[in-house]
């Protein structure tokens, strides 16, 4: 009688290893293994979606995160492209003249945007990287916060706005 374990002991996981079964909430019923588990683990979504923003959280099921993170990356990308064309250009007007007032030759007015436009190129250089790091950090986040039941709700008349979240632990 001694040796026999009673039915309020629990076995101590550090000692014996995690338990296989399903997770149980308070309302007794009995969640699979696949819903309480993200599809991928937090250490790859970080690198997916520090490789591709918006690529982690479409793994994670987060669908208009995703997306947003996708279309901020392509404006960005875009952005930039224009930005280095209109740099370029300007530092090949340094290099010009053009006739100005009264037939004398002066220095192209294009060549003073050299520097707004070195501004751009690495605003939006720096919007990319931020674009990245952040995609990335939010998709780690989200896979370890995959099971945790959060009900969002909002409610909004003419005057004021409110929104509520509950979180159960």
């Amino acid at each position: 009688m001694l040796g026999r374990a009673l039915p309020a002991q629990v076995a101590d996981s550090a000692r014996v290893g995690a338990t296989t079964q399903p997770a149980q909430h308070d309302t007794g019923r009995v969640i699979p293994d696949s819903l309480t588990r993200p599809p991928i683990t937090p250490k790859r979504a970080l690198l997916q979606s520090l490789l591709i923003p918006g690529w982690g959280q479409a793994s994670l099921h987060r669908s208009t995160a995703g997306a947003i993170y996708a279309a901020v990356e392509m404006t960005s990308i875009a952005m930039l492209v224009q930005s280095r064309r209109e740099l370029r250009d300007a530092r090949a007007a340094s290099r010009d003249s053009v006739l100005g007032d009264g037939g004398v030759y002066v220095a192209n007015p294009l060549a003073t945007q050299i520097d707004p436009r070195r501004q751009a190129v690495e605003d939006w250089t720096a919007m990319l990287i931020f674009t990245h790091l952040f995609s990335a950090a939010d998709a780690f986040v989200a896979a370890h916060l995959w099971d945790v039941p959060v009900q969002v709700r909002g409610h909004a008349t003419t005057q004021q706005a409110e929104v509520s979240a509950r979180i159960e632990w």
